[in-house]
C-alpha cells in the first residue's frame, strides 16, 4: 500500500514508496527521474509564490514502468504526493502519469517534465 507522508518544513518534504537505495537493496531494476525545481520550466507555481527551492525524484520499475517511490520537496508537495500515491495504488504507470493534463499554473505540472526524462 502506497502511504504518503509529509514533513512540514519550508518547502515541505513529501515521500511515498521506496527510495532509490531501498529499491536497489530489493534487487529491483529501476530508472530514476530527478530534477531541481528551479530547473523545471513546466512548473511555474513555485516561481510565482517566490520559492523555487527543492527537488523532485521518482523511482520507477524498469520492466513495468510502475512508480516504486517518489520524494518531492517543493511548494505544494504535500498535495502533489497524494496524486503520486493514488497513481501507485491504482497501478498507473509513470508514462501515463507523465502524459496527463494538469491545471496551470500548478506544481503538479512538474510531473510532465520530470517523468518525461524517463523517455
Amino acid at each position: 500500500m502506497a502511504v504518503p507522508y509529509t514533513i512540514f518544513t519550508t518547502p515541505p518534504l513529501a515521500r511515498v514508496g521506496l527510495s532509490e537505495k531501498q529499491a536497489a537493496q530489493q534487487g529491483l531494476d529501476t530508472r530514476i527521474a530527478v530534477k531541481k525545481v528551479a530547473e523545471i520550466a513546466a512548473m511555474p507555481r513555485p516561481k510565482i509564490v517566490g520559492d523555487p527551492r527543492g527537488i523532485i525524484k521518482f523511482v520507477v520499475d524498469e520492466r513495468s514502468d510502475g512508480i516504486l517511490g517518489a520524494a518531492l520537496m517543493h511548494v505544494d508537495s504535500q498535495e502533489v504526493i497524494n496524486l503520486v500515491a493514488l497513481a501507485m495504488r491504482q497501478r498507473i504507470g509513470a508514462a501515463e502519469l507523465r502524459d496527463q493534463i494538469f491545471t496551470h499554473p500548478s506544481s503538479t505540472e512538474a510531473l510532465n517534465e520530470v517523468l518525461g526524462q524517463l523517455g
